[in-house]
């Protein structure tokens, strides 16, 4: 017999953190400075490095650094166009350091690839790798207004594209499959399937959630005539796509006041997925796993358990515990609007959530 009795939790959980970089457009001026110090054998360096970027096309500023002024890059406008400026230290070695990159003039092929990486696509990066996909904050955050919309339909989940048709986007985005992700989007076993699982979330995190079950992403991005595109393709959390969910950092006193206490919680042999249906029910928040990414990893939640003895733990802990033994992560995040759910996924998954927010 299996009893759960007392049981409170302990979850950092809170409003919203969105990531707020902006990304500019494609075609930049480039602007390279370097931070040289004033110390012995510097000088032969900062000779070193002129003659490479002379040697590129292109020219560097050397100067001495201000007090605490770190290396950096930056996006900004010159004349009306679009510009970034990098700004680098040079090390008492001899190599150049960027944020990310360290440079050293034996190996160029490197640096002339970032340069033209920079003069391409800015300091963000090509869109596929920046926080807000080639959007600027204010598009970025247009998309995430509009996504925060609340799903109040049953969804078809038979396929991605059944389930984008039911999931009624606002009418100004434009979904878009790449070649891989059309190649996916065609399960070969198929059932036809309604439910009304995700009613009450954002269509943001929703329609992200969903499409992780066919091993699907997406990313938003510029469309047509004003408008944004919804880019779908393979790709998981480690893939920069819109994220299932986003941070959750208000305190917790705020958001769960009580639920630090400690209790006896004896749960041995009780199995694992009725396990986390208990921790959704006493949190009162929908919880949702991701099948594609958990069975790709190996694990079948429904055929573990929890096999701990008895003990005298807060429901974090537990969560945690099970999170560790069985190579997953679970984690309690907000929407688009600030609603919460529990979100089940692998530890690498959960890892490289963590890391982007």
């Amino acid at each position: 017999m299996i009893h759960l009795s007392q049981l409170f939790f302990v979850l950092t959980v809170a409003c919203c953190q969105f990531p707020t970089s902006v990304v500019a457009q494609q075609e930049y001026s480039l602007q390279v400075e370097v931070l040289t110090q004033p110390l012995p054998g510097v000088g032969r360096y900062t000779q070193q490095w002129a003659r490479v970027f002379q040697g590129m096309g292109r020219r560097a500023r050397f100067r001495g650094g201000k007090n605490g002024e770190n290396s950096r890059l930056e996006d900004s406008s010159v004349r009306g166009r679009n510009a970034v400026k990098a700004v680098g230290i040079l090390q008492t070695d001899g190599s150049l350091v960027f944020p990310d990159h360290r440079f050293v003039t034996t190996n160029l092929k490197p640096v002339e690839d970032w340069l033209l990486r920079l003069e391409t696509y800015g300091a963000a990066g090509p869109p596929n790798e920046s926080p807000t996909w080639g959007l600027t904050e204010r598009e970025y955050m247009t998309v995430v207004k509009q996504l925060s919309e609340s799903v109040d339909l049953p969804l078809n989940v038979r396929t991605p594209m059944e389930l984008i048709d039911s999931l009624k986007l606002p009418e100004n985005f434009q979904v878009t499959f790449t070649d891989a992700g059309r190649q996916r989007a065609f399960p070969k076993n198929t059932i036809a399937r309604t439910t009304d699982t995700y009613k009450g979330l954002s269509k943001g995190s929703v329609l992200a959630a969903a499409l992780t079950q066919f091993g699907l992403g997406f990313r938003p991005k510029h469309g047509k005539e004003g408008g944004f595109r919804i880019e779908v393709d393979t790709g998981m959390e480690s893939d920069n796509m819109f994220p299932v969910g986003w941070k959750n950092t208000a305190p917790i006193t705020t958001v769960a006041p009580g639920l630090a206490k400690s209790v006896t919680v004896d749960l041995e042999g009780a199995e694992l997925d009725a396990l986390i249906q208990v921790i959704a029910e006493r949190l009162e928040v929908p919880y949702f796993y991701s099948h594609f990414a958990l069975l790709s990893n190996g694990t079948d939640v429904s055929a573990l358990k929890y096999s701990r003895k008895p003990d005298r733990l807060s429901l974090f802990r537990l969560m945690d515990i099970v999170g560790k033994k069985n190579d997953m992560g679970l984690s309690l995040r907000t929407d688009e609007a600030g609603r919460l759910f529990l979100w089940v996924t692998t530890a690498d998954e959960h890892n490289a959530f963590r890391r982007r927010f």
